[in-house]
């Protein structure tokens, strides 16, 4: 039976930029480090992961950090060579384009993404149907790795259709 989300994993082009972000930005913490960036020696050649994950065989998994993010899941940053470019992904993208983080001051939240490198939409914004009431409102940023973060913030809660609630991130 599936309890919940363990991790979310984030490859990136420069791994030691993305772990700085979330650790200046949201106070994440390093747990442990898999392949440690820079150490050559612990590198993982892709032929050896394809058949595990899929991973293409002709790349090598060069980081792996895993971050403890607050309340929620852990955040899994992986470095790969040859290097990647950051793609910044948005809504309209399929598949996975962003991570939602619940906040309590949306507002500071948002000025700190911003004093560590990112890019603000218009915000915040007031949340609407089911997520609309008193305080709820949600504030998009583009990091600079390309990843798009959801800033939320539901001091009202939110409806929902059936008898499971939402989850939120105790404080």
């Amino acid at each position: 039976m599936i309890r919940g989300i363990e991790h979310i994993g984030i490859t990136v082009e420069d791994p030691d930029k993305a772990e700085l972000f979330f650790k200046n930005t949201f106070g994440a913490e390093v747990l442990h480090r898999v392949v440690p960036y820079g150490d050559k020696s612990k590198h993982i050649a892709g032929d050896k992961l394809s058949p595990l994950q899929g991973f293409p065989p002709e790349l090598a998994m060069t980081s792996v950090t895993m971050l403890r993010l607050a309340n929620g899941p852990n955040i899994e940053i992986i470095g790969i060579t040859p290097s990647i470019t950051n793609q910044q992904r948005n809504i309209a993208d399929a598949g996975f384009n962003h991570i939602s983080l619940y906040t309590d001051d949306i507002l500071a939240a948002g000025e700190k993404m911003r004093l560590n490198g990112a890019t603000l939409f218009e915000g915040p914004n007031d949340n609407f149907s089911h997520e609309a009431g008193e305080g709820n409102q949600t504030w998009f940023g583009m990091t600079p790795f390309g990843l798009l973060i959801e800033l939320i913030a539901l001091p009202s809660g939110v409806e929902t259709v059936g008898e499971t609630s939402r989850w939120i991130p105790e404080s």
